[in-house]
């Protein structure tokens, strides 16, 4: 039974960092025998966490790549897999990292793009998920709770303002509806801002923010059930599109030691054009538009005691919506745009039925089952400049393609992907004595996908031959008429969990695991055929693959001293992942030059191996006072992968020597691009009482306040952002982000006031880097955000 007392207590603890529900129990952090990391509502206030970009100065091999709403992920130990960098923005693949909000199990990567106002817990679990709820996932969970309606009345309103003109509002209403029966909460959140790069024509400003949600619950408690109502909306119209900046003109040398030609000239020698900037910073592009985002969800949780046990049941429907609004070019060229609109719906029903705790043998055990419909569009845009940039030269071949490729022909890529999944689960903890437990879960999961991809061109005019404006966008590549059929497959996926733990006394707590999870075959959907030269066509490429495999392997100790200000947890780990599903190169077939032809596709990557220590630690010196120390030694690697596809720089032509350019390279044992080995958060926050110090300002503000000071560290180490076989190799050198703030809180807490930093040292790291091709200069990625700064007043109205 849940009595309203308790619904109010969980919104009102000023729990930090000490107690997790991964196991949808709530239990103490330092109980739970799994490396499970937990960030409370007071750091995620003090702090402004907001996104999930935010926490990644607080959870140790946590690095989340929050960039746009397609192509984000959040990696977990190296691997974020579904629709981000790993796999190139396929919307038919789920993450490795399951995504979990108030119980609901999300797929997509859209979803994740959001703000929270009314946070309770952020927590992630490492390892294999599956055997408790929602999803099976590889490689971890981020779980999410936000907090629950109250049935004390209570009303604050925040508001911010930052460099950049950021402004920031947000509301947070909840109370009673019916005393002790009905609560509700509505919860608001608006950000607008300027971004911090300009566009030279159109004065467009990237990387702002321009977004709003809104979130409304109903909690019903009775005597033996609860219900839980929560419905939200949040959308975004932002310039998150152009996140890399040109540095330089390109140095194409290739590996065979050959030279070809600079972009520089080939845009001179094409289109008559210079290179308008080598600042990474100012934009000089064509048609460029914001990403308009949307995204809508409902969800219920009902919760009924039978006896001593519960009985959970979790409806949810969620829609998420994106139009993106991509340039046809930079410095002033209008050649080509590739955009998807995406449209998902996901509907999920889970039921779980939950023994009492603090038993000899606890358990849970339940049913899942999900229908999500994807709908990937792609629409690749030619431009004006489009017909001389792909068509140079003077033979009739090319002059009667380059008057075919007019502006305003478009490809149409309609790529859909169906999955239906349904899943029986369960999770046992055996109490054999007060020091040994064992804890083992099982999870059988049958799913069905399908998946179908139909392209075709919207390009005709007056006297234009169809087989020549077909062959013109070909080669300007788009990818003509095309339909793979539907094709279906179908999966059974087995997760499993043997999980002991000993309790050498009350301080000291060692724990092992072995845990497999599985994710079915992602579908592909920008499937399309591998025609050569001569538009002989050679085979489809797969619209659905292999199912992904995890075996993962865990050893740790968790620790507390001095009355728990001293808290040390620590943990080994060795992740095996066969088929890992990423993006990849076909080079099966050649052209009639002899020439390998080449055709990215999702597919399986044979083995990876992910291994590490991890260290989650705090320590309250003083009184007031903790420090933070959080970090990880990781390695990420390919095992088996011989068929990688190679770099730019060992593109060469047929004609550029003797020797041809490689179809594949092997890259069997090496490690992965893009990810430090070392990589440590450090921080500290304190409180410290200040009286009455405002009591000579009048009876207002005659009330006792606590000065508030804290400061994070986020140290990264050095990181290859180019393949291991390029010629030109570049490391991102080791950097640190420092982000600070100091304020007031009143102890009464009507209010607070907070100034602000992130990113102090204004560090500009690169998030990639390339030397650029014959046809594209040399750019990096930039980072997320500059140096920000801001203040923050957070009043409490009743």
């Amino acid at each position: 039974m849940t009595t309203p007392q308790v619904g109010a207590a969980a919104v009102n603890a000023q729990v930090d960092d000490v107690t997790v529900t991964a196991r949808n129990r709530e239990e103490k952090a330092q109980d739970v025998p799994l490396p499970v990391s937990v960030v409370g509502p007071k750091a995620a206030e003090r702090e402004r966490l907001e996104r999930l970009s935010d926490f990644a100065e607080k959870v140790p091999n946590y690095r989340p790549n929050i960039s746009n709403p397609r192509t984000s992920g959040t990696a977990i130990r190296g691997v974020a897999g579904g629709t981000g960098a790993s796999s190139g923005g396929a919307d038919g693949s789920e993450a490795s990292v399951g995504y979990i909000v108030d119980d609901v199990f999300y797929t997509h990567v859209g979803f994740q793009w959001q703000d929270f106002v009314d946070l309770q817990s952020f927590e992630v679990a490492r390892g294999p998920q599956g055997t408790l709820l929602g999803k099976n996932t590889t490689v971890g969970a981020v779980v999410i709770r936000t907090q629950l309606p109250a049935f004390t009345r209570s009303a604050t309103i925040e508001t911010a303002f930052a460099n950049y003109n950021r402004f920031i509002e947000k509301l947070n209403v909840t109370g009673p509806i019916i005393d002790d029966t009905l609560a509700y909460r509505v919860t608001f959140y608006l950000d607008k801002g300027d971004g911090w790069i300009r566009d030279a024509v159109s004065g467009a400003s990237y990387l702002d923010n321009d977004r709003w949600g809104v979130r409304g619950q109903l909690y019903y408690v009775g005597d033996e059930i609860t219900n839980r109502l929560i419905f939200d909306r949040s959308t975004s119209h932002e310039y998150n599109n152009s996140g890399s900046g040109v540095i330089g003109d390109s140095v194409p040398l290739f590996a065979n030691g050959t030279l070809g030609a600079s972009y520089a000239t080939t845009l001179a020698s094409r289109l008559g054009k210079p290179i308008l900037t080598y600042d990474p910073y100012t934009r000089f592009q064509t048609r460029v538009g914001t990403l308009d985002q949307r995204t809508i969800g409902v969800s219920d949780t009902f919760t009924w005691s039978l006896g001593e046990n519960t009985l959970t049941s979790i409806s949810a429907w969620r829609e998420f919506r994106l139009h993106p609004r991509n340039s046809l070019g930079e410095q002033l060229t209008e050649i080509t745009s590739n955009a998807y609109d995406v449209t998902v719906d996901q509907l999920t029903q889970e039921l779980r039925l939950t023994s009492p705790k603090e038993q000899t043998f606890e358990w849970q055990t339940g049913l899942f089952s999900l229908y999500e419909r994807v709908w990937s569009l792609n629409h690749f845009d030619f431009g004006s400049d489009a017909g001389r940039w792909f068509n140079p030269g003077s033979t009739a071949t090319a002059i009667a393609r380059r008057n075919s490729l007019l502006n305003g022909f478009k490809n149409h890529r309609d790529g859909k992907a169906t999955t239906f999944s349904v899943a029986a689960f369960g999770q046992g903890t055996y109490h054999i004595d007060e020091q040994w437990a064992l804890t083992f879960g099982l999870r059988d999961t049958y799913e069905i996908r399908e998946g179908s991809v139909f392209a075709w061109e919207d390009a005709w005019g007056p006297g234009l031959d169809p087989f020549v404006v077909d062959a013109a966008i070909r080669g300007g590549g788009g990818v003509g008429f095309y339909d793979t059929g539907a094709v279906t497959k179908y999966f059974n996926s087995l997760s499993g969990l043997f999980n002991p733990s000993y309790r050498y006394n009350e301080n000291i707590l060692v724990y092992g695991s072995v845990a497999r999870g599985e994710k079915s075959g992602a579908t592909n959907t920008d499937a399309q055929p591998i025609l050569d030269d001569k538009s002989n066509f050679k085979q489809f490429q797969p619209v659905i693959t292999k199912p992904e495999v995890s075996w993962d392997y865990e050893l740790g100790v968790k620790t507390n001293w001095f009355d728990n200000k001293l808290i040390v947890n620590a943990n080994l780990y060795w992740n095996d992942i066969f088929n890992y599903q990423a993006q990849l190169v076909n080079t099966d077939y050649l052209d009639s030059t002899g020439q390998v032809l080449r055709r990215n596709y999702l597919g399986n990557i044979g083995h990876v191996r992910l291994r590490g220590i991890e260290l989650d630690a705090r320590w309250s010196l003083i009184e007031r006072l903790w420090l933070t120390l959080n970090g990880a030694y990781a390695e990420a690697r390919y095992i088996n992968f011989d068929k990688s596809p190679p770099p730019a720089d060992w593109l060469w032509a047929a004609t550029s020597g003797p020797v041809r350019a490689p179809a594949s390279l092997d890259r069997d044992n090496s490690r992965f691009e893009n990810f430090p080995i070392w990589s440590f958060n450090a921080g500290a926050n304190y409180e410290h009482p200040l009286g009455d110090l405002f009591a000579d300002f009048g009876a207002w503000a005659n009330r006792p306040v606590t000065g508030i000071v804290y400061v994070n560290v986020s140290w990264r180490d050095k990181q290859r952002l180019t393949n291991p076989y390029s010629v030109f190799q570049y490391w991102q050198p080791a950097y640190a982000l420092v982000n600070a703030g100091l304020g007031l809180r009143a102890d009464d807490e009507s209010y607070q006031l907070m100034l602000w930093t992130k990113n102090l040292f204004d560090e500009r790291y690169y998030g990639t880097w390339s030397p650029g091709s014959a046809t594209g200069p040399a750019t990096i990625g930039l980072p997320a955000q500059p140096r920000t700064f801001g203040g923050t007043l957070t009043v409490k109205l009743y």
